[in-house]
């Protein structure tokens, strides 16, 4: 599963790569009134970026433990990069170094009519790491710890339960439709949701929350759950 996610990660900071590299963008600022700031490009594909509410309102839980985009030193990179992400800093820093350092999601990157994962743009604290990276080398800082491997187990079995090995039952868009796998995902669900009632202080409500966002979205019917935009989700892959 890990080396999954790390050539995943490096697929992804490929292709995103190729594109920036052939798509000149010109930045545009949000209105008063819109949660988004938009970057339209002047040829196809168009690269979009947005805030992403769902995922900084938890402010910094974030460990970025992926070489597949670089993170860059300097405060003064923050300014610079948050809307551009064609800009590079003049330092980098390995994975190692910053594998305790929490960080925080503030933009989502897309390509309007191109399929494959977004990139995010993730920021320490004080600014002082900044980078553009898969959601592949994203994961919650406290998802190791002892008191969330209950919830992690239950997610798993949710994760690698593909209705595709069995009889097939599941729309083009990957929803399930087959009753007795969507009974099961309920069943650790709910394990899930019970485990995470044990939990305490800010942790509880991280985990409770992305479990009810989870269910929001529609998870449980979707074998897609790497594509959801929930850390908890990005986590267990």
């Amino acid at each position: 599963m890990k080396s999954k996610k790390i050539l995943t990660a490096l697929f992804t900071a490929a292709s995103v790569a190729t594109l920036l590299g052939t798509a000149p963008v010109t930045v545009n600022a949000a209105s008063s009134n819109s949660d988004a700031t938009t970057t339209n490009a002047k040829k196809s594909p168009k690269m979009i970026i947005q805030n992403t509410p769902k995922l900084s309102k938890w402010g910094y839980v974030i460990n970025v433990n992926s070489s597949a985009q670089p993170i860059y030193v300097g405060k003064s990179n923050y300014a610079k990069m948050v809307n551009n992400p064609h800009f590079k800093g003049n330092e980098t820093v390995s994975p190692k170094k910053i594998k305790n350092v929490r960080f925080k999601v503030e933009k989502v990157m897309h390509f309007k009519g191109v399929s494959g994962s977004p990139e995010y743009f993730v920021t320490s604290k004080d600014h002082k790491y900044n980078g553009w990276t898969p959601s592949a080398g994203l994961q919650y800082y406290a998802t190791n710890s002892k008191p969330l491997q209950k919830v992690i187990k239950s997610l798993k079995k949710i994760e690698g339960r593909s209705p595709i090995k069995q009889n097939g039952k599941f729309t083009s868009k990957g929803t399930i439709t087959d009753r007795k796998w969507l009974a099961k995902n309920e069943h650790d669900y709910a394990l899930a949701v019970k485990a995470a009632k044990k939990l305490k202080g800010n942790q509880r409500k991280f985990v409770l929350g992305s479990l009810k966002q989870m269910k929001q979205d529609g998870v449980l019917r979707n074998v897609m759950m790497e594509k959801k935009d929930n850390i908890l989700l990005w986590s267990v892959n």
